[in-house]
């Protein structure tokens, strides 16, 4: 049973069938949720429901989709791990105390396809100096994923450029007029700011063990 389980797993995909799973991972990884039939087709551009439905019973044949309760469900790791899209690295950027460490480093990282999504060409990576923001799970020395942007919302995990020059890696916390970059780790005090820029918001983290 097990290795009949692992051909299935095996089976080659038509492209068709690949861009339709990776069309599936791409609205998962960005809503949280799996796509109805209907918002399938509408992004594929297929009109005949029937059509992505045969789509996705053949995934579920090969041992790419599994439906749960009526919602169509990823197995196993991504299909595409393999597609990868290079990432510039920059310098240090502390979660700690700021330190005016943010220099391109030339360098480039390859980071798979789908935690980049839609976002390619946007992205850059930077290593973590600092534990201050631990409880949030982001260590010493682990490699973050940062998209370009200069705004935010509150609540959202960003590395901003503070008025003095200096570099963090805080979570933006804003009341009225009020602007706290916040760490996450109780041995770390509150940062209140008059001004920042902010250089992007980070959407994912990489970690070697």
């Amino acid at each position: 049973m097990v290795n009949k389980m692992v051909n299935i797993i095996r089976k080659k995909l038509t492209e068709r069938q690949k861009e339709v799973l990776k069309t599936v991972e791409g609205f998962v990884l960005e809503h949280g949720f799996s796509p109805t039939i209907r918002q399938l087709g509408e992004i594929l551009n297929i009109a005949n429901p029937s059509a992505v439905f045969k789509h996705i019973l053949s995934l579920e044949k090969k041992g790419y989709l599994e439906k749960v309760k009526g919602e169509m469900r990823l197995t196993g790791l991504p299909a595409f791990l393999e597609n990868q899209t290079r990432v510039p690295l920059v310098g240090l950027v502390p979660a700690g105390q700021p330190k005016e460490v943010f220099d391109v480093s030339g360098e480039v990282v390859k980071i798979p396809d789908w935690m980049v999504g839609r976002r390619k060409g946007n992205v850059f990576c930077v290593r973590v100096d600092g534990k201050s923001m631990v409880d949030a799970y982001i260590d010493d020395g682990d490699w973050v994923l940062v998209e370009r942007t200069n705004s935010a919302s509150s609540g959202e995990m960003v590395v901003t450029l503070l008025d003095d020059g200096s570099v963090t890696l805080k979570r933006l916390k804003i009341k009225g007029e009020n602007v706290f970059l916040i760490p996450e780790n109780p041995e770390f005090e509150p940062i209140k700011v008059k001004e920042l820029k902010i250089l992007g918001r980070v959407i994912g983290v990489l970690r070697k063990y």
